[in-house]
């Protein structure tokens, strides 16, 4: 094995990381390629331009096997996430929190009400697609019908839906950006709360406060009321439909470890559809693996909670796995090492960290992907934290505001596209109504920039 390797440059680093990433990232903006399949095929591009520097085929394969292991704690909690949706949606225990959710529609505070439920919604089944193609779309009706400003109404929603995707543990948001930078998930979103809580305060009761001295009519929620009534008709709800989530966040917050939790919420899931909900125990345990499929004369409702399957999560899993190979074989040649140093000396505390990253990510965005930019962003700062000898927890937390918030000001990617496609409004002229992600950015700035979180910084570290 040849232990004297060509000086690598920081011009051949950048070319390199250059040449990958645009193979990557062009036919994914342009034609909507799966970044999936090329990452994996970038590996292509990687291994001949490594071997330039005088590294053999072994060792660059070393380098992904050596890399690969430290993705697979949060790729096992992803795909068991996946089959907990699945059990939920057979249980009934998303249902029943949708429907209380959908109970709560006030037509003075209908923007309001409206925030709540989509987060609720948003964070309970961990998708901003099927909450904004689903229950969004229904809020839009009742929104039309009382005459809201179409932009306003979207405007709740959309924030809430972001908010709920990037809290819920439940959502490929937290898991990927857990696994580029190896931090637990449940850690990274615990540490997100003195961050989330305020803007969802405030932005609540923003919307309430234009519902006290907004003049709102009469409204039609027959819409709302048919999705409670398609809700109840399907399952058999109840307090019990409940069982699993309190068994897996007492769980948590007693800092029970999270692999077993979430398979004690699968398995109390079975119990709940076999016994309240007339489920047989295969087609239960079928959920499990391959979501769980409801037929419903409504077709939201029947979206809505058609979903959730180990293999539904599959896409993500691999995407970490095949991204991991890739940013192995660049470590390996000290691509990264050389890319990071210029970053490594601007970056002097917490806050020039945080802001670096929130840049990065919302650039990364321009790629039309949220989830390159979690993964690009989220392996080329933990070398960049780790030599200046800063916390991960603080990444990850700006990561989901450069990544996922920021995503919804470049109007291409799928995140921002799809979302606002679901509700009929124009991504760009959205801009200005987007009361929450301007927050999102005061907030990470006064905390960081302020220190107000030591604490739980330091306690969360030692733990």
């Amino acid at each position: 094995m040849n232990t004297m390797k060509r000086e690598l440059t920081f011009s051949y680093a950048a070319f390199v990381m250059g040449v990958c990433f645009a193979f990557i990232m062009i036919p994914a903006a342009v034609f909507g390629v799966k970044i999936h399949v090329m990452f994996v095929l970038s590996w292509l591009i990687a291994i001949p331009l490594c071997m330039r520097l005088d590294y053999t085929y072994k060792e660059l394969q070393s380098g992904m096997l050596d890399f690969i292991p430290k993705c697979i704690m949060p790729v096992l909690l992803i795909l068991i996430i996946g089959g907990l949706i699945g059990a939920w949606c057979a249980s009934g225990t998303i249902a029943y929190i949708t429907a209380l959710g959908l109970k709560m529609i006030n037509p003075q505070y209908f923007l309001a009400t409206a925030f709540a439920i989509t987060f609720i919604c948003a964070c309970f089944t961990g998708t901003s697609f099927g909450t904004c193609g689903t229950i969004g779309v229904a809020l839009m009706g009742v929104a039309a019908g009382m005459g809201i400003d179409t932009y306003w109404a979207a405007s709740a929603i959309l924030c809430a839906a972001v908010i709920g995707d990037g809290l819920s543990p439940l959502s490929d948001t937290p898991n990927v950006i857990a696994g580029a930078t190896n931090v637990d998930v449940f850690k990274s979103v615990i540490f997100q709360l003195p961050m989330t809580i305020p803007v969802i305060l405030i932005s609540f009761a923003f919307y309430a406060f234009m519902g006290v001295f907004g003049d709102v009519p009469m409204a039609d929620t027959s819409t709302i009321s048919n999705l409670v009534i398609a809700i109840e008709d399907s399952y058999n709800l109840g307090v019990w439909c409940l069982i699993p989530v309190i068994l897996v966040f007492g769980l948590l917050i007693f800092e029970f470890p999270a692999i077993p939790a979430i398979l004690i919420g699968i398995l109390s899931a079975i119990g709940v559809a076999v016994v309240f909900q007339g489920q047989s125990i295969v087609n239960t345990v079928s959920a499990v693996w391959g979501g769980y499929h409801l037929v419903s004369d409504n077709k939201l409702i029947e979206t809505l909670f058609s979903r959730g399957g180990i293999s539904s999560m599959t896409g993500t899993a691999v995407l970490i796995i095949f991204s991991f190979g890739l940013f192995g074989i660049l470590k390996l040649c000290n691509v990264l090492d050389v890319l990071v140093v210029p970053l490594t000396k601007k970056i002097k505390c917490r806050l020039s960290g945080v802001v670096c990253v929130i840049v990065l990510g919302f650039l990364a965005n321009f790629s039309s992907s949220a989830s390159f930019s979690e993964v690009f962003t989220g392996n080329i700062m933990t070398t960049v934290y780790d030599k200046a000898g800063l916390n991960r927890l603080d990444l990850t937390r700006a990561a989901t505001v450069g990544c996922l918030v920021f995503s919804m000001f470049v109007p291409f990617t799928v995140m921002c596209a799809t979302v606002t496609g679901f509700l009929g409004v124009d991504p760009v002229a959205m801009f200005k109504y987007y009361v929450s992600m301007p927050l999102y950015l005061i907030v990470i700035l006064l905390i960081t920039g302020f220190n107000l979180d030591k604490s739980l910084l330091a306690k969360m570290s030692k733990s």
